[in-house]
């Protein structure tokens, strides 16, 4: 969570400095069919752990007007949680017992507004609703045992941000992001009942990402 108040810190100070630009026209567009692609990278934090990890993300998307786009997204989170303790064999030195790691990918469609148009800085907000997945993978050294566990739902996201246009063609656009979600899996225990598992992925996340048109 220190990583993660670290990164928003400096995403906060990064809009101020965007805010102190100077605004300017942008060029005309390239024509009328323009898409869009950007390629973003941050810190995800999930409410139901300690900690943030790695994303990373793509949004392709197509320009319905100078406000609003609207197209699909993906992206990947991990987050890896660990047990120490120390060993029989030197007491004073802890070594790594057990690990959980989770990797979780989206996919949604969804729609974004731009609340500027011919500005050199751009605040927007969207919304993405869709399908995710959650990959589970659990290790007991002191076992051995392994259990692996894949949970998928609907899930959605949200985000706003500000963008700075470098160019008619690139904008950097820096991002703060809510993710929510209950994924599940069917498993059949030890009875030979079919039970229900889920896990909330609902969590807080920043990211920055460098956005480029074309048509």
């Amino acid at each position: 969570m220190r990583r993660l108040r670290f990164a928003a810190h400096a995403l906060f100070a990064a809009l101020f400095l965007t805010l102190a630009a100077r605004a300017s026209a942008a060029p005309e567009p390239l024509g009328p069919n323009v898409w869009s692609m950007q390629l973003d990278g941050g810190l995800f934090a999930p409410l139901e752990a300690t900690g943030a990890g790695p994303t990373a993300g793509v949004r392709y998307c197509k320009h319905l007007g100078p406000h609003l786009q609207g197209g699909m997204l993906t992206g990947w989170s991990f987050k890896r949680a660990k047990q120490e303790g120390p060993t029989a064999e030197d007491p004073e030195t802890n070594v790594e017992l057990a690990r959980v790691d989770a990797n979780l990918v989206p996919l949604m469609g969804f729609m974004q507004v731009d609340l500027a148009d011919k500005s050199r800085i751009v605040p927007f907000f969207g919304f993405g609703l869709g399908w995710e997945w959650l990959m589970v993978h659990k290790f007991d050294h002191q076992t051995g045992d392994q259990f692996k566990a894949r949970y998928a739902n609907a899930a959605w996201e949200s985000y706003a941000g500000i963008g700075l246009q470098l160019s008619y063609l690139w904008r950097l656009n820096s991002e703060i992001y809510y993710n929510g979600g209950s994924l599940e899996r069917k498993y059949v225990d030890p009875n030979g009942v079919t039970r229900r598992e889920a896990i909330d992925v609902n969590g807080v996340g920043v990211r920055v990402g460098l956005d480029m048109k074309f048509d």
